[in-house]
């Protein structure tokens, strides 16, 4: 009797137990069909609920699972940040006096990948190398790993994979193409000069650059052609030009999201922005003039998420109401902020603002985006440029023969 009952305990067990994992088995099957669902619309670009996890990374959701999808090629050409950078301003250390690039030879622009420091210069020497690149791992030895004379001196570059995109301070060309492969090699494949309206038209020297998505996007100084350039560098070796927008003005930043181009320039109109849906035709579709343009320049731009933040020159001395700092959310109207001795790069992360400015002894600040409030400020004890992140650490351009310094996050 007992056996039998028990026989017929194990068989509804087992009936039971077949039956539950009959039906997680289904649940586990509808589920995956629904990742399935999900990856597929991510992949098509379907609109879904989503939300941001820093630039280029994005969060996509449905009742039961996130899928987070990172966009690694548009991320190709500017800075290499973690995308939940923190700063703890009581347990890093500021690496100054890296390396003497040379007597009159002053650093222009800086990108680093994982420690590897890719520097221009300009130099009012022509025999003087303009390109470098350095292993800053050691923060104890610094170590050249190469350098090249490119020629007339370098005011922007980009890294874009195996290959640096050079702005060139020349009249002969305006960027140049150099295939880092290998480090300890670095060779120029392809150089280019803008198209001359006419014959008797003097070149420009390029000012700024961008990288998106095998285009080029060169800015120049204002002359009597147009001061945007987009190259295509799908082939390195071949580059071309296949549209161009006139600003009659210098430019001095690009940044690139999507389908449109922010110029950061030095006329009234201090931020342009572009629609380059069609690359062969920019289309001015919106534009921003502050107060204090007649003396003030737009010089850097840079973004968070959907936040594009504009940093500009003081104007040669400091008129309180005329601001250098400013924030443009979807969400919100314009916030702006006076930072006396200017904007010369910013690093904009969630819920705070990185920048440099030229105000002796305060070169690096931190601000809290949300209420515009400065929270640090340090000495670099240069006047730094250019400004960049490579995962947890900050890089300077110092504008000088020294290079570059770098914030070496200890956390």
């Amino acid at each position: 009797m007992i056996s039998f009952s028990l026989f017929i305990l194990f068989t509804i067990t087992t009936f039971t137990l077949y039956g539950s994992i009959s039906k997680m088995k289904q649940w586990s099957l509808n589920e995956l069909n629904q990742m399935y669902v999900l990856s597929k619309n991510i992949i098509n670009n379907i609109d879904l609920k989503t939300s941001y996890y820093g630039n280029y990374s994005k969060i996509f959701s449905n009742k039961l699972f996130n899928l987070s999808k990172s966009d690694f090629q548009k991320s190709w050409g500017r800075t290499y940040c973690d995308q939940k950078f923190v700063l703890n301003t009581n347990n890093y250390s500021l690496i100054q006096n890296s390396y003497d690039i040379g007597n009159s030879n002053y650093s222009t622009d800086i990108e680093v990948r994982n420690g590897i420091v890719y520097l221009s210069a300009d130099s009012s020497v022509s025999s003087k190398n303009d390109f470098f690149i350095f292993d800053s791992n050691n923060v104890n030895s610094i170590k050249l790993i190469s350098s090249i004379n490119t020629g007339p001196g370098v005011s922007g570059l980009e890294i874009a994979g195996p290959y640096a995109f050079l702005a060139q301070s020349s009249t002969v060309n305006q960027l140049q193409i150099i295939d880092i492969h290998d480090r300890y090699n670095p060779k120029i494949i392809s150089q280019l000069r803008l198209p001359l309206p006419t014959s008797s038209t003097t070149p420009p020297f390029a000012k700024s650059i961008y990288y998106s998505n095998g285009y080029i996007y060169l800015g120049t100084e204002k002359w009597n052609g147009s001061e945007l350039s987009i190259i295509s560098v799908q082939d390195p070796y071949n580059p071309m030009v296949i549209g161009s927008y006139e600003t009659n003005t210098l430019i001095n930043d690009i940044l690139v999201i999507d389908n449109k181009a922010y110029l950061a320039t030095s006329d009234e109109k201090q931020m342009r922005v572009l629609d380059i849906s069609n690359p062969s035709i920019p289309v001015l579709i919106d534009s921003f003039s502050p107060s204090g343009w007649q003396t003030q320049e737009g010089k850097a731009i840079d973004h968070f998420e959907e936040n594009i933040l504009l940093g500009r020159t003081v104007g040669g001395f400091n008129v309180q109401n005329n601001h250098e700092l400013f924030v443009f959310s979807t969400s919100t109207s314009v916030k702006s902020k006076d930072i006396a001795g200017g904007v010369y790069g910013l690093l904009p992360r969630e819920n705070k603002i990185f920048l440099i400015t030229h105000n002796n002894g305060k070169e690096f600040q931190i601000f809290d985006s949300a209420s515009m409030n400065k929270i640090y400020e340090t000495g670099l004890n240069s006047n730094p440029v250019k400004m960049v992140c490579d995962d947890k650490d900050i890089y300077f351009a110092t504008g000088d023969n020294k290079g570059f310094s770098f914030i070496k996050n200890n956390e």
